[in-house]
């Protein structure tokens, strides 16, 4: 073999080494993953099917804390005991991180809700240029435009506390515990011969106090979910407002404690022209998009979440409604459980223990009032 001969044997021979080797490399590649353990290549087990997510002594023990003024019997064995009712690991980690969320508004959050309140009531009427100039107007009137002032005006002269009407078929009792602590909380160092004791709308119109089409008429309730009874209500006021219709120019103001941000008083058709809602919080869902994102950071779907929340409604109710008119709320107040919310907080049977065993309906306890 001469010299040239043997380099080019030499060179192939190379370039046949360097391909098996590189032969070689692409089978390992291939072959690799199948040498790994099954587990390595299978979808992550979720910590939400197989794990608590808490701590069955530490956090019944915190929500007992948030919930200790409910007024009805709480404890952490309830707690406990109602979270152990759910049956799989799932289900109790979605009930803990609803729980979580929920809102629970104790006495002091009602006084702070109530402060709260008539701020955004004298906030929303520094708006109105009729009450400025109705207030510049006024010969008693010193400081023309001293915002404190107007405010001090509109309170002494201008708002008229209010009961919502009673319909026939639903409740507003709650109402005036909520205007015993408004007094106490909000109006303590701005009450007046009209704020301080609320009144029947009707005896307002009766008297025929003041300047109809500046007149400020302010309801207040814990709750305004569905609509439904502020609806029966206006429809209440509506007939009071035929008898004197002189008020139909003045402002009906309605203030809630909390409120769903899906309903729009617009579409109450009858609600008087003049009419606003303010409210201190907006009602949670369980379909809030807070709720969503912590649901989908543990990797819970939106199906699994649709199974369970069918499911326990029906174990506490019979049915897959997730509360009055389908609200599905995640909200009580110290003294009652509104029934917007999902049935298995507060409602029993036979198969189903609740966390608040009462319900905010026209058939509930009376309200105490204090």
């Amino acid at each position: 073999m001469t010299q040239k001969d043997s380099n080019q044997y030499l060179n192939l021979k190379g370039d046949i080494t360097k391909e098996i080797k590189l032969l070689r490399r692409k089978q390992s590649d291939i072959m690799n993953p199948y040498r790994r353990p099954i587990s390595s290549i299978l979808p992550e087990e979720r910590q939400v099917e197989n794990t608590l997510l808490f701590d069955e002594k530490t956090d019944s023990e915190a929500y007992y804390d948030r919930f200790s003024h409910w007024e009805g019997s709480i404890s952490t064995k309830k707690i406990r005991d109602w979270l152990n009712q759910f049956e799989t690991n799932m289900d109790k980690n979605i009930a803990h991180l609803l729980l979580s969320k929920f809102q629970f508004f104790s006495k002091t959050d009602i006084e702070s809700a109530t402060r709260n309140l008539q701020e955004k009531l004298l906030d929303l009427l520094l708006t109105k240029e009729n009450l400025w100039k109705a207030f510049r107007d006024d010969p008693k009137v010193g400081l023309k435009d001293n915002e404190a002032e107007f405010k001090k005006w509109l309170r002494n002269k201008i708002i008229r506390y209010a009961m919502l009407p009673s319909p026939s078929d639903t409740s507003v009792e709650s109402q005036h515990r909520l205007w015993a602590i408004y007094e106490r909380s909000a109006l303590t160092a701005t009450s007046s011969t009209d704020g301080k004791k609320i009144r029947p709308l009707s005896e307002y119109f009766q008297a025929g106090k003041g300047d109809h089409e500046t007149s400020v008429f302010v309801f207040m309730d814990y709750t305004n979910g569905s609509g439904n009874q502020l609806a029966k209500c206006i429809r209440k006021i509506n007939k009071l407002l035929e008898q004197y219709p002189a008020y139909q120019q003045s402002s009906f103001i309605f203030m809630y404690v909390v409120q769903a941000t899906s309903f729009n008083l617009a579409s109450i058709e009858f609600a008087p022209e003049n009419s606003e809602i303010i409210y201190y919080k907006p009602m949670l869902g369980y379909k809030s998009q807070e709720i969503m994102d912590i649901l989908d950071s543990h990797q819970i779907s939106k199906s699994e979440y649709g199974d369970f929340i069918e499911k326990y409604c029906r174990l506490a109710s019979g049915k897959s409604s997730v509360g009055y008119r389908e609200s599905g709320a995640l909200t009580c107040h110290h003294y009652s459980c509104p029934n917007n919310t999902l049935p298995f907080f507060h409602k029993p049977s036979t198969n189903w223990e609740p966390l608040f065993r009462n319900s905010q309906t026209p058939s509930a306890t009376r309200y105490k009032q204090k």
